[in-house]
């Protein structure tokens, strides 16, 4: 109780923490990077970073282009991880805020409306809940999944706790996913173009198998 009278009573210093330690947790990874990698390594994965940030790209594009780059694939993994849980804490705790800010506060807006067209027509993120936020920050689509699963969380009235749980296990679990598929197709073309092919091959049919398989499942969702 008296944590609680603490919080209400100092708004100013609440916000002024929930602005800044999502910052710090930046700054402590940037200053990790630029201490463990020699200079080129650091701006390779610098700018991967952003480039993750600001869409088109996506953890499948940046993450295996880092790893063939020579990052190494637990480094890279990490990192785009840390993109998601920092962006997550972020927008978790200035929710209100970031949608004031001219420019983004615009660009959130129509990400939110588009975000409630995207529950109305996929009625398995509701049902699933937790686990959906997972799924959804998991794959890998355009710009962050912390951004993008924050938003559908608040839309789905998460609370702030399980919300971030559910973006900080899509995270580890998509980065890291994606980082050891790259590795395993650059160790297969190292061997052999043919076994690597064979393998790109393999992916591709997987990955068909589980979207006709998930269009399915949708379909017996809306009936």
């Amino acid at each position: 109780m008296e944590y609680a009278e603490i919080l209400q009573d100092h708004p100013v210093l609440v916000r002024t923490l929930k602005l800044t330690l999502p910052l710090a947790v930046v700054a402590t990874q940037i200053t990790f990077l630029y201490f463990f990698l020699d200079y080129p390594s650091f701006l390779i994965v610098i700018g991967l970073m952003i480039a993750y940030i600001l869409p088109p790209a996506g953890k499948e594009t940046v993450i295996p282009a880092g790893i063939f780059l020579g990052i190494p694939w637990w480094l890279m993994a990490l990192s785009i991880m840390m993109i998601d849980i920092e962006t997550g804490l972020f927008m978790g705790w200035n929710f209100d805020l970031a949608l004031k800010i001219p420019v983004l506060g615009r660009i959130m807006e129509s990400f939110i409306e588009k975000s409630g067209e995207f529950i109305k027509e996929q009625p398995w993120v509701k049902k699933l809940y937790f686990t959906g936020i997972v799924v959804l920050v998991m794959m890998p689509v355009m710009g962050s999944g912390g951004i993008r699963g924050t938003i559908i969380g608040n839309l789905l009235g998460m609370k702030k706790i399980p919300l971030f749980l559910a973006i900080v296990t899509g995270a580890f679990i998509g980065c890291f996913g994606i980082a050891l598929a790259a590795v395993f197709l650059q160790e297969m073309f190292i061997k052999s173009i043919l076994a690597g092919t064979a393998a790109v091959i393999g992916i591709i049919i997987l990955t068909l198998v589980v979207w006709f398989y998930w269009k399915a499942y949708r379909q017996r969702s809306y009936q």
